[in-house]
Formats: C-alpha cells, sequence, structure tokens
C-alpha cells in the first residue's frame, strides 16, 4: 500500500516538473527561461550602462581622535563638571559621480549632540572637517563646516545630519587611492 502512495508521489513530481519545464520553454509570449536567454528584439534594449562596473568612490573615515567634540566652561577644560555640550559623529556617507576631469562627491555626517552639566538651551555651532587625500598623503581638498544644532529641554540633546555639497575632485583615470576624512575640528577655521 505503501509503495502505491510513493509512486503515486513519484508520478506527481514528474508530470509537475515536465509541466513546469513546457512552461519555460514555450515559444508563445516569451516567458520564463526563454526570455531571460533570448536576444532583445533591438540593442537599445539594453542600457548603455547595463556592463560598465560601477564607478570609483573613495572610501569615507573619521579622522582619528576627531570623532567627539567638546566645549567647556572658560577655563574648565577637561572638567567633566564644566562640560557645556559634547557631540559625536555616529555615521558617515558619501556618493560619487563620475565628471569629464574625476569625481563630484557629496559626503554626509551625522550624529548627536548632548548637554552637558553647565549645558543650557539654545544654539551650537559644530566644527566638522572634510579633508581628501591622495596616496601620497598630499591633502587634494580640505574644508571646515559649521554645523548648527538646536538643544532644547527637558533634555538638551539633538540630532544633527549634514550633507556638505558636491565636491569637485580631479582625478587621473587609474587613480584609486584616495581616502575620505571627517571629523571634528577644535582648531580655527583654515
Amino acid at each position: 500500500m505503501i509503495w502505491r502512495f510513493r509512486a503515486g508521489l513519484r508520478v506527481a513530481f514528474a508530470l509537475s516538473l515536465v509541466a513546469t519545464l513546457a512552461a519555460c520553454s514555450s515559444t508563445g509570449g516569451g516567458s520564463g527561461i526563454t526570455k531571460i536567454f533570448s536576444k532583445p528584439d533591438k540593442p537599445d534594449d539594453i542600457p548603455a550602462d547595463y556592463f560598465i562596473k560601477k564607478g570609483y568612490c573613495p572610501p569615507i573615515r573619521v579622522r582619528g581622535g576627531t570623532g567627539v567634540y567638546t566645549t567647556y566652561e572658560r577655563g574648565k577644560d577637561a572638567d567633566p563638571t564644566a562640560v557645556r555640550y559634547s557631540a559625536s559623529i555616529g555615521r558617515t556617507a558619501r556618493e560619487c559621480s563620475p565628471t569629464g576631469s574625476g569625481l563630484a562627491i557629496k559626503v554626509a555626517v551625522a550624529g548627536r549632540t548632548v548637554g552637558g552639566p553647565k549645558g543650557a538651551a539654545g544654539d551650537v555651532s559644530l566644527p566638522i572637517r572634510v579633508v581628501i587625500t591622495r596616496a601620497d598623503a598630499s591633502v587634494a581638498y580640505s574644508q571646515l563646516y559649521k554645523i548648527g544644532v538646536n538643544l532644547q529641554p527637558p533634555d538638551l540633546g539633538a540630532d544633527f545630519q549634514q550633507v556638505f555639497t558636491p565636491i569637485d575632485l580631479p582625478l587621473a583615470a587609474d587613480e584609486r587611492d584616495v581616502t575620505i576624512y571627517v571629523g571634528f575640528d577644535e582648531g580655527k577655521p583654515g
């Protein structure tokens, strides 16, 4: 009795397999597997950039020691009880578009700012520097940006995010050893 049941399952499986293969190889509407392997009607059916490898976009990193920015009451640097506010970079992103002479790069930074023991509600300014270096450690681009953040009670915390306008970076056709750095800049603008 069991062998008849198993034989019936085998026959049903074989019939479903034949039906599936027949449906895939039908010539009617060009569906199934035949559509995948068929030639397009016209060469224009395939976009020009279909076979082109995705373009180069340099890696982005938070420069060591610049991921956190803390301000203190005047004259009380490094005193944890005198912190006005502290900000940290949580996420970064970049997007590249080829240009005739290199890349147009958009850089994005996001993070959080929180008030400290001496914090107060109001606007704060976060100095973020974007630097692009080449393989020989030469600086190809450096710009200081100011991001405004508004801290409000009760927690004096606020998220920030900023996308910096496209940076035009000239690159040689085979140049691939470029790195984008972001981080807080506690020095003077320059």
